[in-house]
């Protein structure tokens, strides 16, 4: 069951929302219960929407040369930079995703459609504005995961996963994991020793 009135108010203080103004976003959204493993959007569709995890969590990843699934982001609902979630590319320019959006849980999420979020985003300067805002914010954390992946170590990388999500680490399969770090399963293990003695 969701909490509207706690996933509104999230989405005020993540999205910087005025108070006044949420109503009329919220009305757009659509609210879509995924269950474990399933597509939210595949590799080849397009990707009409921008969604936001309300709980859950899910994963962006994507099929490299070798056939192998990438993990390129996890998505929660704790901070914007990891609720949120899209393929840019393809809701930007009505081209096909290069991306899949995947539950690894019963996960509740809101979106809205590109139909929806033109309309709304050519309205008026306030929505413009927030159109904007939601750009940086999408190329800000991008920058920062790709940041994460050329200045820091494995190790370091799997340390900051673990002090930032260590359900995370817990709760799913270690070769999403090691995908994600950028690393083979074998190097995470060895790393896990590393750490235990």
């Amino acid at each position: 069951m969701i909490n509207h009135i706690a996933f509104k108010n999230t989405l005020i203080q993540a999205l910087g929302v005025e108070e006044s103004r949420m109503d009329t976003f919220y009305a757009l959204l659509e609210f879509k219960e995924l269950k474990r493993r399933e597509f939210l959007l595949q590799e080849g569709e397009y990707c009409n929407f921008i969604g936001f995890t309300i709980d859950g969590t899910l994963r962006t990843f994507y099929i490299n040369e070798e056939g192998d699934e990438v993990n390129f982001l996890f998505h929660f609902h704790k901070r914007l930079e990891e609720m949120g979630f899209t393929d840019f590319e393809s809701f930007l320019l009505e081209s096909k995703a290069k991306l899949n959006i995947q539950a690894l849980e019963t996960s509740h999420v809101a979106l809205i459609s590109r139909k929806n979020w033109m309309e709304l985003t050519h309205s008026d300067d306030y929505w413009r504005s927030f159109a904007r805002r939601m750009t940086e914010i999408v190329y800000l954390a991008a920058k920062h995961r790709i940041e994460e992946l050329l200045y820091y170590t494995p190790e370091n990388r799997y340390l900051k996963l673990l002090e930032d999500y260590p359900e995370i680490v817990l709760q799913f399969p270690q070769k999403y994991i090691a995908s994600y770090l950028g690393i083979q399963p074998q190097s995470l293990s060895r790393i896990r020793k590393r750490l235990m003695r």
